[in-house]
């Protein structure tokens, strides 16, 4: 996700939170992937240390989230858009793409999850029906009324704001 003020952070929370209790419940380990950082430091000859004076996002990263369950690789992207009709492909970065298609490649689960604020609903975008949705189209986003009719919507349950891993688990292998 291209990064803006804390946008879609409350998103990533929702998910971590999941990711807990399915730990918890020993159904999978999935962690949020941190963003590596630069970080550059300046000697000081008074305290004759070396003191941080600036750090910056470093190279590209994977994808928001991987991990593990019922012996299967997972592994995501956490998306969200205030726009009120379609999500923006701007939003998504090749690298996140070119990554998730080689987990999908290797037989992994790979997939983005989408949150409309406006609608204030989540989709479960599996990287083939974006590379489905993509080579059909030149559009530059994906129309909400097209995730309702291709994509499930990730419901509440268990305690949970976002159950996402049900879903992930009961789809069977795609074709990349």
């Amino acid at each position: 996700m291209t990064r803006h003020a804390n946008r879609g952070q409350y998103l990533e929370e929702w998910i971590e939170q999941a990711n807990r209790v399915y730990l918890i419940k020993n159904k999978a380990v999935i962690n949020k992937i941190p963003t590596p950082w630069k970080v550059q430091r300046k000697y000081s000859p008074y305290t004759k240390s070396y003191q941080i004076y600036n750090a910056f996002p470093g190279e590209k990263s994977t994808v928001d989230f991987g991990g593990t369950a019922s012996f299967q690789s997972i592994w995501f992207d956490v998306k969200t858009t205030k726009n009120k009709t379609s999500f923006p492909f701007a939003n998504i970065s090749k690298h996140q793409i070119d990554y998730l298609e080689k987990v999908a490649i290797q037989g992994g689960k790979a997939f983005f999850l989408i949150h409309s604020e406006h609608l204030k609903r989540t989709w479960l975008l599996w990287i083939d029906q974006f590379f489905s949705f993509t080579g059909e189209t030149e559009r530059k986003s994906v129309p909400f009324v097209w995730l309702d009719a291709n994509c499930e919507i990730i419901p509440k349950g268990h305690g949970i704001v976002l159950d996402y891993l049900p879903l992930v688990l009961k789809r069977k292998e795609a074709e990349i």
